[in-house]
């Protein structure tokens, strides 16, 4: 027998291998449009030994975005940390975009690539972007201007909208991260140069 059973994996290595080959395949042939049988198929293994792991397609979809939920999580109890300075809304998306890896960008391309499954999981509140709401909800309250709300939230979306921009180029995934960064930056210096500008005049004094 070929694959990852003939190559004595352990348990831990099988999962991580069917989470790797089920979101290549979730992206290249869609979220329905892939079967237990692809998987199992790809990685050489057989159908009883992926629902070992895993129950169902629904519950591998889940495990490939709940690592991220977790760095979610992580980001929330570190704010909670954090002095209130200026500079907070900047180091929270630099240190959110520094988490990102290579397998980070893999279930972003998942999400892009399968809308509605991604939209059925956040029903259950278990996808990634509804998590990022609590993150940005740290910097907004009721009188943030709805400009300076989407600025906040496309800063913490960078990752994602480089990784789009960069379709049908020859990027690596380093180089993805790098253009991202540097987006958060200028959006969270462009915020942070607003708050030190003073009032602008009133109609009346316009007049």
């Amino acid at each position: 027998m070929t694959g990852i059973e003939n190559e004595r994996r352990t348990g831990a290595q099988t999962r991580v291998e069917i989470l790797r080959v089920a979101a290549e395949l979730f992206t290249e042939k869609g979220f329905e449009g892939t079967s237990t049988r692809d998987i199992s198929t790809a990685l050489g293994i057989t159908k009883s030994s992926l629902y070992y792991h895993f129950k169902n397609k629904d519950e591998i979809a889940q495990s490939l975005t709940e690592g991220r939920r977790r760095d979610v999580q992580r980001l929330l109890d570190w704010i909670t940390e954090q002095p209130r300075t200026p500079d907070l809304l900047q180091r929270t998306a630099l240190r959110w975009i520094d988490a990102t890896t290579e397998e980070n960008l893999q279930a972003m391309r998942l999400a892009h690539a399968n809308q509605p499954m991604i939209r059925r999981m956040a029903g259950n509140r278990t996808d990634v972007r509804t998590a990022m709401e609590e993150v940005v909800a740290q910097f907004v309250d009721d009188g943030t201007p709805p400009a300076r709300h989407l600025m906040i939230r496309m800063a913490f979306n960078a990752p994602a909208a480089a990784l789009l921009s960069a379709q049908g180029a020859d990027l690596t995934p380093a180089d993805i991260i790098a253009a991202a960064r540097q987006d958060a930056i200028a959006l969270t210096d462009a915020l942070h140069t607003q708050d030190r500008l003073p009032p602008g005049p009133t109609t009346s004094e316009a007049r």
